[in-house]
């Protein structure tokens, strides 16, 4: 098998001028020996390994995505296209997945440092940092020296890029549309309240019940995991509680609730209108199709997807991008009186 050693004794140059060449690096050499190289190379058929590569050019064309839950299909969609669109630019992902667990991100965050990945999406697994862990967590990453994104969620105290939508406006425009409807018995089933986005998820609930003057009721607040299981158990409970409507802050949960409300032989929206979040591929496709706040995922991902190149070239410019959600109507709300 030839080596790049062998490319470089037979182009008489040294193995570093080989190795930058074959990466496009032609800055590096005259014209005649770029083309010397290249020729040789392309009469073995050669491809550069890629960890010989990395030695020389201290990049591995690589960059590691953490996200807290895969069969969530919204983070499913995320690593779809930041894989897209970074393989636009020749690099490579590893995918690792947390399960919400925030010492697995620790643990991620130092394999794939060791790794020697060039940059790092992350969708953290903890939002707050009160706890030991959620303080070693943001150390960890602020201190690997690799620039990263964070993508969805975020840690006070993180210095990094971050993209997403406005949560806390996603909360309000689903509260505030069944407020429109007539509802005023309206619960609220959250996501972990030691993630970012579900505590702003929340106080968007709470910025609408405030400006229709409803007073907020922590009876029927419920916090869930934004697991299908989350929102099947805790919907048997939801259903026992004196409520007309509710907003769940994903649809993930909804789907759980919807086998719930189904089970206690109660319909949608007829005894409860349900209205959720993120707008996932399934939620138009339900017996009862499922009013939803819309994410722009693909625009999500590939922004910090983009972001994350521009600050591996050197670009570290910190951004913090929201991105308006959107409202979706279908048929689990109905007009009061109706």
């Amino acid at each position: 098998m030839v080596t790049i050693k062998d490319i470089a004794k037979e182009a008489q140059v040294s193995i570093t001028t080989v190795s930058f060449i074959l990466n496009g690096k032609y800055d590096q050499a005259s014209e005649e020996t770029v083309q010397r190289v290249l020729s040789i190379a392309k009469k073995y058929n050669y491809s550069p390994n890629p960890i010989a590569v990395g030695l020389v050019t201290k990049k591995t064309k690589t960059i590691g995505l953490v996200i807290p839950d895969i069969q969530n299909v919204f983070f499913g969609e995320v690593a779809k296209h930041v894989d897209n669109e970074v393989t636009r630019y020749g690099y490579n992902v590893i995918l690792c997945n947390t399960n919400g667990n925030i010492e697995e991100d620790i643990k991620y965050i130092d394999i794939l440092r060791r790794r020697g990945i060039d940059g790092l999406i992350i969708s953290p697994s903890g939002g707050l940092n009160e706890t030991k862990l959620q303080e070693k967590m943001i150390d960890t990453l602020n201190k690997i020296k690799i620039p990263f994104v964070c993508l969805d969620r975020w840690s006070e105290g993180l210095t990094s890029s971050r993209v997403s939508i406005d949560h806390c406006q996603g909360g309000y425009l689903a509260t505030k549309y069944l407020i429109e409807q007539g509802h005023r018995k309206i619960g609220c089933l959250t996501g972990p309240l030691n993630v970012h986005n579900a505590r702003r998820r929340l106080n968007g609930y709470q910025k609408a019940l405030s400006e229709f003057k409803i007073p907020y009721n922590q009876q029927i607040v419920f916090e869930g995991d934004y697991r299908f299981e989350s929102g099947y158990s805790k919907g048997q409970k939801i259903l026992n509680n004196d409520i007309t409507a509710i907003f769940i802050s994903n649809d993930l949960m909804c789907y759980g609730f919807y086998k719930a409300v189904r089970e206690l032989n109660k319909k949608i929206p007829d005894d409860i209108s349900v209205i959720g979040f993120d707008d996932l591929f399934f939620s138009n496709m339900l017996d009862v199709p499922l009013t939803t706040i819309r994410q722009p995922v693909e625009t999500i991902a590939v922004t910090a997807a983009q972001i994350l190149l521009e600050q591996i070239k050197g670009n570290q410019t910190y951004k913090n991008i929201k991105f308006q959600p959107e409202l979706i109507i279908r048929k689990s709300v109905r007009k009061v009186g109706d």
